[in-house]
């Protein structure tokens, strides 16, 4: 089973996992610094910061899996159908980020729980219709391993929507959460994969275009958010230290 497991690791390229990882690390602290003090917020405020957080999310979890794809079974040249592939970073958006953004107005705590598993069963969505977007090739799952992996999934969301306070111990597992639910789901669930190639030419985007998309819609994603990030928790410090007052912070 341990090899199983290991085995969407040892078939992606070190660089990649490592690249794969980076992302969602980056993608998980955006979250945080968006969501933290989300109390002191306006209720305009949250929602603004709502849009926000399901757009990182959804775009940063269909990154995360894209990047590590693009480095998966180097032995192959894999192509993907451009419509699925667009498609996934839709199912992102909505079956991931829109829970996470949902936790936004939740306090109670089965409702979170509720949300962690939502976000968890959407990583598996996004991680299935890419995969589906593969073209060249024949996918056969072992059920068992990507039961473990979408479970895995699930348990990371679930902890991070947990995760109460804007202590630093509490954003800090709110992360980790996020980054181990996205990375074992994916990871698992390529060990419970077997690929066969299949003979024609295909159509789809290969490595160099897939690898321009991704990087393309990525970086411009995340160069807005952080400005967005900025300026959201600007107001917040300025309404926590009593210089604006409610009807000013609506306008943000």
């Amino acid at each position: 089973m341990l090899a199983i497991l290991l085995q969407g690791i040892l078939e992606t390229q070190t660089n990649f996992i490592a690249a794969a990882a980076g992302v969602c690390v980056i993608t998980a602290g955006m979250l945080v610094l968006l969501m933290r003090n989300s109390d002191y917020a306006t209720l305009s405020q949250r929602y603004v910061v709502a849009v926000w957080v399901a757009l990182v999310a959804g775009v940063g979890v269909w990154t995360t899996h894209f990047v590590a794809m693009i480095g998966y079974r180097p032995d192959a040249a894999l192509t993907y159908d451009l419509s699925l592939t667009t498609i996934s970073i839709l199912v992102g958006i909505t079956l991931v980020g829109l829970p996470i953004a949902a936790s936004l107005f939740v306090e109670s705590e089965h409702r979170r729980v509720g949300l962690g598993v939502t976000a968890g069963l959407g990583v598996a969505a996004m991680h299935l219709t890419g995969m589906s977007a593969l073209e060249n090739c024949l996918a056969i799952y072992n059920p068992l391993t990507l039961l473990i992996g979408i479970a895995a999934g699930i348990a990371g969301f679930v902890l991070a929507m947990l995760q109460e306070g804007d202590d630093m111990r509490a954003q800090l597992r709110k992360g980790l959460g996020m980054v181990s639910g996205v990375c074992a789901l994916h990871f698992i669930a390529m060990g419970s994969v077997s690929i066969d190639l299949l003979e024609g030419i295909a159509n789809g985007v290969g490595g160099a275009s897939l690898s321009t998309m991704v990087a393309s819609i990525s970086l411009a994603v995340f160069a807005i958010s952080v400005i967005g990030t900025l300026s959201y928790r600007r107001s917040l410090a300025m309404r926590r230290a009593g210089y604006w007052t409610e009807g000013d912070l609506g306008r943000f």
